[in-house]
Formats: structure tokens, C-alpha cells, sequence
């Protein structure tokens, strides 16, 4: 009974901290964070570097599954293939005007893994697509009553 309450903890703990900057996540999220900002820089942003903003959920990794859904935004930096795609500390101001992308990383039941990013007004479009995450959508329950 204790080692339940433990856990139960640990998970309020967990799921009530708020990380403000990418450096602040939990290497296990920004490996996720990663793919989903190349993606983001492939086909957003035109000349402009997207960057992380915030995370739309609390990431759910395990062993062989995982869904993190993130939210980046265009910057007023230029991309610029020396520094590649990832996360730059300098370009953290958004371009004005820009759409907020909406990412989400998983591992859906058939182990390919899925990167699938868009304007945050264009999610609702996506979800045919973004259904095969089924394990992992907000909502759709939690590590422990998982199998």
C-alpha cells in the first residue's frame, strides 16, 4: 500500500511540473522534441527556424512506446545549415504573424515510428493520422492501466 501511494505521488509530482525551457526537459522528451523540430524546420518556416515552445501534454514514454505532443514556433532567426535543426538558445522570439506548430512523436502498435507536425488550426485535419497513436492519446488512460 505505501509503494502505491509512493508512485501516486511521484506521478502528481511529475505530471504538475511545468519545464519553461527546452534545456529544463528530461533528455528522454527532447530526444522525441528533436525529431519533431527537424521535421518542423524541413517543412516549416520557410527561411525561419522553428524552435520549442512549449509541450501540449505530459509525455508518455515507456520502454517500447512513447507519445509526446509539442508545440513549436517559428523564430525571427534564420535557419542556417551550420547549426543545423535542432533547439538554438538564440532564437527563442517568435516571428509575428507565424502559426504555432503542433508535433506529435510516437510509436504507434505497428512499432513504426510517427512524426506528423502542422499548424495548430490544422490538427483537427489530421487526425485520421494522428489516431494510429491510439495508445497514447491524452485521455485514452495511463502507463499503469496499460498493457
Amino acid at each position: 500500500m505505501c509503494a502505491v501511494l509512493k508512485l501516486l505521488l511521484l506521478v502528481a509530482v511529475v505530471s504538475a511540473q511545468e519545464w519553461k525551457s527546452y534545456w529544463d526537459l528530461p533528455d528522454s522528451y527532447r530526444t522525441h522534441i528533436d525529431k519533431a523540430l527537424h521535421d518542423a524546420n524541413r517543412n516549416f518556416g520557410d527561411a525561419y527556424h522553428v524552435a520549442y515552445d512549449s509541450l501540449l501534454s505530459t509525455p508518455r514514454i515507456a520502454a517500447d512506446k512513447f507519445y509526446v505532443n509539442v508545440r513549436l514556433k517559428v523564430t525571427t532567426c534564420k535557419k542556417d545549415e551550420q547549426k543545423g535543426f535542432g533547439h538554438r538558445d538564440e532564437c527563442v522570439t517568435r516571428k509575428p504573424k507565424t502559426p504555432k506548430i503542433d508535433c506529435v512523436v510516437c510509436q504507434p502498435k505497428n512499432g513504426e515510428e510517427l512524426i506528423d507536425c502542422a499548424r495548430q488550426k490544422d490538427v483537427k485535419d489530421r487526425k485520421k493520422i494522428r489516431n494510429r497513436c491510439s495508445d497514447y492519446r491524452p485521455g485514452s488512460g495511463n502507463l499503469l492501466g496499460q498493457q
